[in-house]
């Protein structure tokens, strides 16, 4: 479930640009916008990214959103996972942390700032 091109994407100076790789040399595709909250100067290398895998969880930032091709890309530790939108219960936030389980063909997503708000009493 990979790219079919190779994609990077370069933050910096509060800025957020798509390259592709072409002839050896990256190009930007499309526009310079403006980075999400909680994505950290960089290059992410996300023609890198795997398929997840069933019955597995991925905790970690979501980087970028491709709505033309209905994907997204997040960052677990120093991997890149790609995730199908339409098989994802919630809508991803670009710049959020976020917990993806999955469960047949269907995934759900939780916010991880959530999960640590969380308060439990003890008796």
């Amino acid at each position: 479930m990979t790219t079919a091109q190779k994609l990077r994407m370069v933050v910096m100076n509060g800025q957020k640009i798509l390259q592709s790789q072409n002839n050896n040399e990256w190009e930007t595709v499309g526009t310079i916008k403006k980075v999400d909250d909680g994505t950290k100067p960089g290059v992410y290398n996300i023609y890198l990214a795997k398929a997840p895998v069933d019955k597995k969880s991925y905790e970690g930032k979501i980087i970028h959103i491709d709505k033309d091709n209905a994907i997204f890309y997040q960052q677990v530790n120093n991997d890149y996972i790609v995730h199908q939108l339409n098989t994802v219960d919630g809508k991803p936030v670009a710049g959020k942390d976020v917990a993806i389980t999955y469960n047949g063909e269907k995934a759900a997503l939780t916010l991880i700032e959530a999960l640590k708000n969380k308060r439990t009493r003890k008796i």
